[in-house]
């Protein structure tokens, strides 16, 4: 279901989107390069978003009977179960019993028993609901064009830990309930290694869906596909930075996926990085391969000379940092402009390493 005109959080952004204008200007003086671009929760109206009470309901019902609206891309797109809608009565049935196999399962038992648990009687889930609605009420004030996402909680099978879409932000809620529950460490570490299940925690739901959404929200038109290395770092830097501007009271390190020691490893080794990022002309690389060394998920960085006991994406921390100079030496830059603003070389000459 698409977000229609008469929406209450699309009409209060239309109408503070002068005052937004005003409050950049008067705060481009800081050296702080988020603050111009802080803004209040405001009262959102009537919430656009699902209960995970609701979702979890959803997996105790008729498949081909739920009218949800994210029915369609769950059956056909996430869990890939069959054809949405199905043509047949023979596909119907056949949809009918996968998808009753799917819920009978035990590790979706396993799993919804977490979210449940871990996320749900802790008032995690209508925290995090809360916490994206209002970074996307001030993401609304930066590109008041942009759609508004319906925001769901649910239970994707391990396949998608955010799907988002221009007209919904669905969270795999069992992505975040801890390296140690049951159903985590239960995964096939080939496809989910140890690394991997040591990030699936509530802190960082909040973060993943926002990082998620923003991604795709900007990659028609934004993404340097055939790209240079430096480009996609930009990219990057620039989707992190809106994503604190819009999520101010995050963490850094939980905005990069990261622990609180290996954001300081990256502050602390960031000179180091620095050199060894343009050795050999490696921001001009084309190559997919050099490329995913500096943005993949991975144990630690394996790119060039960088440590092993490094953290990986270390790509994405400097691509941030180029863009947190940059916007320290233009205040006078709006959030929109920014992301238009595609030539590396001016982030590169802004840009101060530390260290």
């Amino acid at each position: 279901m698409s977000v229609q005109s008469d929406n209450p959080l699309l009409l209060m952004c239309r109408t503070v989107s002068l005052l937004a204008v005003v409050l950049l200007l008067s705060g481009c003086q800081s050296s702080d390069p988020y603050a111009p671009f802080e803004r209040p929760a405001q009262d959102l109206g009537k919430s656009q978003s699902q209960s995970w009470e609701n979702v979890r309901d959803r997996t105790e019902i008729n498949a081909l009977d739920a009218e949800v609206n994210w029915q369609g891309p769950l059956l056909r797109d996430i869990l890939q179960l069959g054809p949405w809608p199905a043509a047949s009565e023979g596909q119907k049935t056949a949809l009918d019993s996968a998808w009753r196999g799917f819920t009978a399962f035990e590790g979706t038992r396993l799993a919804v028993e977490g979210i449940d648990s871990v996320l749900q009687k802790t008032g995690t889930i209508s925290r995090a609901t809360e916490e994206i609605t209002a970074a996307l009420s001030r993401f609304q004030q930066h590109f008041p064009a942009a759609p508004t996402p319906d925001i769901d909680m649910g239970y994707t099978g391990y396949n998608f830990s955010v799907y988002p879409t221009p007209e919904l932000l669905l969270v795999g809620c069992e992505f975040f309930i801890g390296s140690e529950h049951p159903a985590v460490k239960n995964l096939p570490p080939h496809i989910y290694p140890g690394y991997m299940q040591e990030r699936m925690v509530p802190e960082h739901l909040v973060t993943d869906a926002l990082r998620g959404w923003l991604l795709v929200q900007f990659q028609q038109e934004h993404y340097p596909s055939n790209g240079q290395l430096a480009q996609e770092l930009l990219y990057w830097g620039k989707v992190l930075f809106i994503a604190k501007c819009i999520a101010p009271d995050v963490s850094p390190w939980d905005l990069m996926d990261w622990t609180p020691q290996e954001w300081q490893w990256a502050q602390n080794h960031e000179m180091q990085v620095w050199v060894e990022l343009r050795k050999e002309e490696f921001l001009y690389t084309t190559k997919r391969m050099d490329i995913q060394r500096w943005v993949a998920d991975a144990p630690f960085t394996k790119a060039g000379a960088v440590p092993q006991d490094s953290p990986d994406r270390l790509g994405w921390y400097m691509g941030l940092r180029w863009v947190e100079d940059f916007m320290i030496r233009h205040p006078e830059m709006s959030l929109s402009q920014l992301m238009e603003k595609d030539d590396v070389l001016p982030f590169l000459q802004s840009y101060r390493p530390k260290g």
